[in-house]
């Protein structure tokens, strides 16, 4: 008899899944036409077949009918983007869209992108005034990086020389991949004097309601991002940046202009406003659907796509059928924060942890103490209470809680209570099981004078708080 000990998951249809450690401690050999697993001395385990949609010959009329929301940047491991670029084009991109194979084509994206009516303005307040900046000195590693990012960025068209008399500050930051640099340009001074584009970016909550009744999704990388646009014809000038090698300005929309978000996603909104109307294309910043981009010149990162798969991560949640949850990469990073030692180290387990805080009864009564400490004037001390509050998120933040996608066809129940410190309430509805499922969590420290309410005036506060929200 073979026993093992396995990990509990909601797998859907499937009952267990066997991965590499698996296989490689037990090397069975595997028929992956009849999907038999066979062992020496023989035993086997017989694994079912299920039929996709997707052998279907209509491909393409059906996903159109499916409410297929096509979605989605990720950030994906290293392990599984080696294992996708040693993958050929057929094998990782579905046949019905093999007629968009320009669209992958790396050498297709490196052209200089068309000039049209999105090109990014740069609009001065009028008592801005130029301003020339200082010199950082550069390591080995980042003069390297530099001569690289010039030549490259030269010779694509995206920067050219300048005699601007407005210069910000260049220099490098560490990625997350150990020994990679990012280059930056510091643009808070000309930021400050800009006229702020108001276009909004989407709300996260609003797009994930969308997600409603979806079962398949397809992520998809863009090339170039913010480089897809062109700075407008004579506001290069004002986005300069200087170098060890000179001064120079760019021609494309780089990371760091304050309107730059605003202009890409009007951007995306406009290219795919039909799709959007549909009800089965969402649309954050660079996250798009592949049917649009040929006629519009964009182009994708083949070994960064995913296509026909169940489950996704969109924005930091983990997206499944009715589900969804917190990307298990960033789960890990809070799991493992030490505790903190000073006001900027809470500051920054806090700002990672709110992001999440939808999750989380009670979240703002829990990491009251932790909050306390960021206040003005309140001097550091890690105490009992900090550090309960401390653990207490991090327990919870380890069960993975999920949510469950709200159906708006379907009745609701808040429940909703308040206390000394703070009020909080959840939204809940009933799922296909006939129980009760929570779709999101809210909480509000109380200030001083909300302390002082009575207590059916808290109450009350967290009712309205709620109905607020929801």
């Amino acid at each position: 008899m073979l026993m093992d000990t396995f990990l509990l998951s909601r797998l859907g249809k499937e009952d267990v899944i066997f991965g590499l450690p698996w296989l490689q401690k037990y090397n069975p050999d595997v028929n992956w036409r009849s999907g038999e697993i066979i062992f020496r001395p023989k035993r086997y385990i017989k694994i079912p077949h299920y039929g996709s949609i997707f052998d279907n010959e209509a491909l393409e009329e059906i996903i159109s009918r499916i409410n297929i929301r096509a979605k989605m940047l990720v950030s994906q491991t290293m392990a599984h983007q080696v294992e996708q670029k040693e993958r050929t084009f057929k094998e990782l991109v579905p046949k019905y869209l093999h007629k968009f194979r320009a669209q992958f084509e790396d050498r297709e994206a490196e052209h200089f992108p068309i000039s049209w009516h999105y090109d990014h303005a740069i609009d001065l307040k009028p008592d801005f005034v130029t301003k020339d900046c200082k010199l950082y000195s550069l390591t080995v590693p980042e003069q390297c990086e530099l001569d690289k990012f010039l030549e490259e960025n030269l010779q694509k068209g995206y920067i050219w020389k300048s005699k601007s008399l407005n210069a910000s500050l260049f220099f490098f930051v560490g990625k997350k991949e150990k020994g990679k640099l990012r280059p930056t340009q510091d643009y808070r001074r000309l930021n400050d004097g800009t006229i702020k584009n108001v276009y909004p970016l989407p709300l996260i909550s609003d797009l994930i309601d969308k997600l409603r009744g979806a079962t398949i999704f397809s992520k998809l990388d863009l090339c170039n991002r913010y480089n897809n646009v062109r700075i407008k014809d004579g506001d290069q000038w004002k986005a300069a940046f200087k170098t060890n090698r000179g001064l120079f300005e760019p021609t494309v929309m780089f990371f760091g202009l304050m309107n730059s978000p605003a202009t890409f996603q009007a951007f995306m909104d406009d290219i795919l406003s039909d799709f959007m109307a549909e009800g089965w294309c969402l649309v954050y910043m660079d996250d798009i659907l592949i049917y649009s981009l040929k006629e519009q010149d964009l182009f994708l990162k083949l070994h960064k796509c995913e296509f026909n798969i169940t489950e996704v991560i969109f924005l930091g949640l983990v997206i499944q059928p009715g589900t969804i949850g917190m990307d298990p990469v960033k789960l890990a990073g809070i799991e493992d924060w030490p505790a903190p030692e000073t006001v900027m180290g809470v500051r920054s387990f806090t700002g990672s942890v709110n992001f999440y805080r939808k999750f989380i009864g009670r979240y703002a009564e829990i990491a009251k103490p932790l909050y306390d400490l960021t206040k003005k004037g309140v001097k550091f001390v890690w105490d009992d209470r900090c550090q309960s509050a401390f653990a207490t998120l991090k327990q919870k933040f380890s069960k993975q809680p999920l949510l469950k996608i709200p159906d708006s066809s379907k009745p609701f129940v808040i429940e909703a209570d308040a206390s000394k410190w703070a009020s909080g309430a959840v939204l809940q509805q009933k799922g296909e099981d006939g129980e009760w499922h929570p779709c999101g969590y809210i909480s509000h420290a109380f200030d001083a004078t909300e302390r002082n309410y009575e207590i059916y005036n808290r109450e009350l506060f967290a009712i309205v708080r709620a109905l607020q929200t929801w």
